[in-house]
Parts: C-alpha cells; sequence; structure tokens
C-alpha cells in the first residue's frame, strides 16, 4: 500500500465521492476484506458491495491484495490503494481571477517543535513518493518573528 493517492480526474474524485464507497474503504482500512465480507457485517447484498468495489477498483482507489481459492472459488481481498487520498489541487481547472494571484495560500503560525515535526513529514512524504503521477508542489516557508506577516 502507498502512503499517498493523489486524485487527478474528475471520475476518480466521483468514484470516491460516494459516502458508501468511503464506508468501504474505511472498512477496509484495517484488514483486506472480500466482498463477502463487507456485505456479511454491513447486511447488505454481495452484488451491491461488489458494483461499489468494482467502481472503486476500475478508478485505481483501491487494489487486491491477494487471492484465495476456497472451494474452486478465487475469493479477492481488497485494501485501499493509499493510506492517505487527497485531491489534487488543480482538479477542478480552478483559476485565479488575477494572473499575479497565489490560488492557494495558507499562513500556519507553528513553534519550532510543530514546524520541525511538519518539515520531517513532508521530507518522508516526498522521499516515499516518487512516482511520476504525483503532482508538484512548491511550499515557500517564511519564519517571522512571533507575527504573521500580511
Amino acid at each position: 500500500m502507498k502512503n499517498l493517492l493523489v486524485i487527478k480526474d474528475l471520475e476518480q474524485l466521483k468514484s470516491i465521492s460516494d459516502p458508501f464507497r468511503m464506508k468501504l474503504l474505511a472498512m477496509m482500512s484495517e484488514e483486506a476484506k472480500t466482498g463477502q465480507m463487507l456485505a456479511d457485517e454491513l447486511e447488505l447484498p454481495r452484488a451491491k458491495v461488489h458494483y461499489h468495489l468494482s467502481q472503486l477498483l476500475k478508478h485505481g482507489i483501491i487494489t487486491i491484495s491477494h487471492t484465495v481459492e476456497k472451494k474452486s472459488i478465487l475469493q479477492k481481498f481488497y485494501i485501499p490503494s493509499a493510506k492517505h487520498i487527497i485531491a489534487d489541487m488543480n482538479i477542478l481547472n480552478y483559476k485565479p481571477l488575477s494572473e499575479h494571484s497565489d490560488p492557494h495560500v495558507y499562513q500556519l503560525k507553528l513553534n519550532d517543535y510543530s514546524f520541525n515535526a511538519l518539515m520531517v513529514q513532508l521530507k518522508n512524504l516526498n522521499n516515499e513518493e516518487n512516482d511520476s503521477d504525483i503532482s508538484s508542489y512548491l511550499i515557500n516557508i517564511v519564519k517571522t518573528e512571533d507575527k504573521l506577516i500580511q
């Protein structure tokens, strides 16, 4: 399982935005499960669960972790493709009104400990995920003296 999956197209976003599919993802987050296992836990028809699993699989949101043959039936065990799933900032083709404005600027006021922890996490993410399908982001860091620069 990868650490990060970046949703890059609207079909992927649509497939994951269904509340029932989010529930399925949450149920598979701790351990791999078959469609039958999920259907039994939810007390729903297996066909309904398998339809939603097929949509998540089709769009790369989940993967098959392993298969087991039981009574000549091949059982597929599913897991989320990544621990964290986020949408790409450009997925909605958002364009700022002004060429000179930054569409996504965040100001965080952090103490030194929190800042260092954030930097470690960013470095780890960068080292783990050097896939070509991940967007690049530029992060500007400005240290201020107990005041936010406006």
